[in-house]
């Protein structure tokens, strides 16, 4: 029992994979910007009702919910530990519904985060979302109880502000987050993260020895695992494009494996080491795949187009629970 996350490509020992099961997409606004064109109309045409997924694409849906088991199968192959959620309460699902109706649990990985023995409920942009923790809390907090060196806090949430996902926050999203040691990289732009959510998590973390490393996102890009993910020490992949200023100081002498803008936009970097010579991502990065060979990273194909037509990929689908340190 316990918890304990130290890197992003330290060795994995166990995780919580999410599930498609009820899942359910709010009436569109501005905050699922990032959705593609056919979610987009589809959300449109539904008018200001929420859209059951299993209903409106049943196609979609099944090989969603067999692309979520096959990235559960991969990890227990590796030895991985997997946890399941259990299915959302009628209540909880009705849970800020003024706000914003619907919900979904196929990414866990956004509204919570593990940084080595913290244990962090967030401030997701999207109302809908925040629902999400309740499940996530029945998993992880009797390993929280067991572990006598773990914290678990939950930051103050977002001021229910107009239209979804605008006003003030704080805002901040486990998407938007990557570690590194006693690093830690988080992103803010204007459809994840805000500063004030950044803010907030510098002044938690780092009194625990933590530096927190604020990364300005250009553009409408959602969370910085969608353009860069750390594989191991000195090797990164990213679209540096989205990075405003740059990477950060501490990564600036690493290597970088560049991603075009369609890779990007197709979910390249949002894959999962496994530890740092393994990097699950679909097949269809072919010259991606090629690249991380050539850097001595082995590519463990992982289907995930059908979890990416949602708007994310593997590592969205992962929360990391325990992993040792880089």
């Amino acid at each position: 029992m316990g918890i304990g996350s130290y890197s992003e490509f330290g060795t994995l020992r166990e995780v919580v994979v999410g599930t498609a099961d009820g899942l359910t997409l709010p009436p569109f606004s501005r905050d699922l910007s990032h959705y593609n064109d056919e979610l987009r109309e589809a959300l449109l045409a539904n008018g200001n009702r929420p859209l059951d997924i299993k209903e409106h694409f049943p196609e979609r849906w099944q090989r969603t919910a067999e692309q979520i088991h096959g990235i559960a199968a991969t990890y227990e192959k590796f030895g991985v530990k997997v946890h399941r959620l259990r299915p959302y309460t009628h209540d909880e699902t009705r849970h800020l519904e003024e706000l914003q109706q619907g919900w979904s649990q196929l990414y866990p990985a956004d509204p919570v985060f593990v940084i080595a023995k913290h244990y962090v409920e967030l401030s997701i942009r999207r109302a809908y979302r925040r629902k999400e923790v309740f499940p996530l809390r029945d998993v992880i907090l009797p390993m929280v109880d067991a572990d006598p060196e773990a914290h678990y806090v939950a930051m103050p949430q977002a001021a229910p502000w107009g239209p979804a996902g605008q006003g003030p926050g704080p805002f901040l999203e486990g998407g938007d987050i990557l570690i590194h040691g006693n690093d830690v990289f988080v992103g803010h732009g204007e459809l994840c993260s805000n500063l004030a959510g950044v803010g907030w998590l510098r002044r938690y973390i780092e009194p625990w020895g933590f530096t927190v490393h604020a990364m300005a996102i250009k553009g409408p890009i959602l969370h910085a695992l969608g353009f860069m993910c750390l594989l191991r020490d000195g090797l990164l992949m990213a679209h540096m494009p989205a990075l405003m200023e740059g990477l950060p100081e501490p990564l600036k002498g690493w290597d970088v494996i560049e991603i075009t803008e369609d890779e990007m936009n197709a979910h390249a970097t949002v894959g999962v080491s496994v530890d740092d010579k393994h990097y699950m991502i679909d097949p269809r990065f072919e010259r991606v795949m090629d690249e991380l060979a050539k850097h001595g990273v082995e590519p463990v194909p992982t289907p995930c187009d059908a979890i990416g037509f949602w708007g994310g990929a593997i590592r969205c689908a992962t929360l990391p629970i325990k992993r040792d340190p880089a």
